[in-house]
């Protein structure tokens, strides 16, 4: 775990812009396309970690992608947002699925129709 940090803190800003850019560009598809704003700020810091703690996980295991630095962060940035993202909806499915089957448990009362009057 303390590897972990102090490999966080020699993140350079290169992945911490490259990690913006991305959750900026999956918060915009979630808030417009979706149409679900409340989902988009609160999956932000989710995405933006995933960004970021993506190259730790990929330099530890000594995966590249590219001969060139900026073309293999900006490659395993993107994995990370998108994996981040796949997580996100995953729970989103499994919490709505949660919620109907709860809903279909539960006993309703039966409605009693209201008696007409004569006109």
């Amino acid at each position: 775990m303390q590897d972990l940090l102090w490999q966080l803190e020699d993140t350079d800003a290169f992945t911490v812009y490259m990690a913006l850019a991305f959750a900026a560009a999956v918060f915009w598809f979630i808030r417009e396309i979706v149409d679900a704003p409340t989902l988009a700020v609160v999956s932000v810091p989710f995405l933006v970690a995933g960004g970021i703690v993506s190259p730790l996980v990929f330099r530890s295991a000594t995966i590249t992608f590219a001969d060139d630095q900026d073309t293999n962060i900006a490659a395993m940035v993107a994995i990370g947002v998108v994996t981040a993202l796949g997580v996100i909806v995953g729970f989103k499915w499994l919490w709505a699925l949660l919620l109907e089957h709860q809903a279909r448990r539960t006993r309703l009362e039966p409605v009693v129709p209201r008696p007409r009057g004569r006109r």
